[in-house]
């Protein structure tokens, strides 16, 4: 079978960055995320003995026109499209058109239609859904419709799966199918525990050069998902809705040869550790960051960690072994509203953490969250201040977006603080489709507005930014990344 992976266009010409695994969200610095996960589903379907090509028409912009000419061209059986929240109605949009030339299978992956599986088939032509992990749901598929030889045993243009399918694909947990008016969802998958036995995802069918981000000097990068899960219950976080809330962590050797592949066959030294808490579980943190210094690897990485699972010495063993910065979920400057949002931690945490990390020398990057339950204008002040006390070498100022399958979506539509229920604005980046008890919507895009310009245009932080320059790739990252924040943080 030939099967394509899709990463659609946006018909707005926007960038979002989006994985299997995480909500998605706009561009912030002009940074683009690779489809690692649709990378993982390529090598199942080659490791089964089918062909695999992905298009990610956001690294590579692809007209809506040159999209439908390389479908028609190449005849694809499958088709796999990597859907989010925020860009939902585009790409039921792109799929439609798809859809008029074409009798190929089309289905969904992604955490917005694995949270609202019934939803978005109706609202699609899409003609299935992998829903939640979806590695293993695609092997099976495959097998099956490999076995049924499909466009050879129905010569009709179906708009969905033939009727002598649909019992042998009930029989496949983790999927949702499309049936004439009917939507048939099967058992969810139980979660697979051995990460290793996948194959590292097919990079060479994606367009690396394309992933860059500011901190890298816009030179290319890759991300490694090291773990998959997350056992924490933050009311506005949907992690564990397609991983699982019991993390499932590869073996350090397993991690150490996939970094071997990218340095050495892709020859790119830039690294994220895409993942909730690379430091969730200290021993094995501790493996892992000894395996890279045992086998000498000289690369630069980057990770997601949470305050309060981090020590002096682990910091300085990852400092060693090559990481330059550290993404912590701060949230908040107000610990009634932390408590409010389950995030499980406290602010003496964030302060502890970003010490540390200063001390290891790490560079840190805090993200912040405005607008949820409890929030006010004082609280967010509070916040920009702690935001300036802790003084991390980056931050970030969301939205808080209630993304379906979410208890905060719950907690927004229960207390009708919802304004709006168009995919299109649950966005973080300058949208807000809530209301809080106190402030409007507009209040909440001025405050985060204000936030992001209070924390940078500061000059002492701009001077340490300037002092820190290394070279002239790096100003000139730093002049667009600026660019870019400033155009977005413009008050109005």
């Amino acid at each position: 079978m030939n099967v394509l992976f899709l990463n659609p266009p946006s018909l707005k010409n926007e960038i979002f960055m989006k994985e299997i695994g995480r909500c998605g969200r706009k561009s912030v610095a002009g940074e683009l995320w690779p489809q690692t996960g649709l990378a993982y589903l390529a090598a199942i379907t080659i490791q089964s003995g089918h062909k695999a090509k992905i298009i990610d028409a956001m690294a590579t912009p692809t007209s809506l026109n040159n999209l439908i000419a390389l479908i028609q061209k190449e005849k694809f059986d499958l088709i796999i499209v990597h859907s989010s929240t925020p860009t939902f109605n585009n790409d039921i949009k792109i799929i439609s058109e798809i859809k008029k030339i074409t009798n190929s299978l089309i289905g969904f992956t992604g955490t917005h239609t694995t949270v609202l599986p019934e939803e978005s088939l109706r609202q699609s032509e899409a003609d299935f859904i992998l829903v939640g992990e979806a590695e293993l749901t695609l092997k099976e598929l495959l097998d099956i419709l490999n076995n049924y030889q499909l466009g050879k045993n129905d010569s009709s243009k179906s708009q969905h799966f033939p009727d002598s399918l649909i019992d042998k694909l009930k029989l496949i947990n983790g999927l949702a199918i499309k049936l004439n008016n009917e939507v048939i969802i099967t058992p969810p998958r139980e979660i697979y525990p051995d990460l290793d036995s996948f194959p590292f995802p097919v990079r060479e069918l994606l367009p690396n050069a394309k992933y860059t981000m500011p901190f890298f000097d816009r030179k290319p990068f890759v991300t490694i998902i090291p773990s998959r899960g997350c056992p924490f219950k933050c009311t506005f976080c949907r992690a564990g809705k397609v991983w699982g809330a019991k993390p499932r962590f590869r073996t350090p050797s397993n991690i150490v040869a996939e970094i071997k592949d990218v340095i050495y066959k892709l020859n790119i030294r830039n690294i994220v550790f895409m993942t909730d808490a690379l430091t969730l579980k200290r021993d094995w943190t501790i493996a892992l960051l000894n395996e890279i210094l045992k086998e000498k690897l000289s690369f630069r990485w980057i990770c997601n960690s949470r305050v309060d699972t981090v020590d002096k010495e682990m910091l300085d063993l990852m400092k060693k072994a090559g990481c330059e910065l550290i993404s912590y979920g701060v949230e908040s400057g107000d610990q009634s509203i932390l408590d409010k949002a389950k995030k499980n931690i406290r602010l003496e945490d964030s302060i502890k953490a970003m010490e540390l990390t200063r001390q290891a020398d790490i560079l840190s990057l805090a993200y912040f969250i405005i607008g949820l339950p409890g929030e006010t204008e004082e609280t967010i002040k509070k916040t920009i201040r702690f935001a300036k006390k802790i003084n991390p070498d980056y931050v970030n100022f969301h939205i808080a977006t209630p993304f379906p399958g979410t208890e905060f979506y719950d907690y927004a539509k229960n207390n009708n603080l919802l304004i709006s229920n168009n995919w299109d604005d649950y966005e973080e980046e300058g949208s807000a489709v809530i209301r809080t008890e106190t402030m409007t919507p507009k209040q909440l895009v001025k405050y985060q507005k204000y936030a992001m310009n209070s924390f940078y245009l500061r000059p002492k932080y701009i001077l340490k930014e300037l002092l820190s320059i290394k070279s002239l790739s790096d100003l000139l990252a730093k002049i667009r990344a600026g660019i870019n924040v400033i155009k977005k943080n413009i008050s109005t």
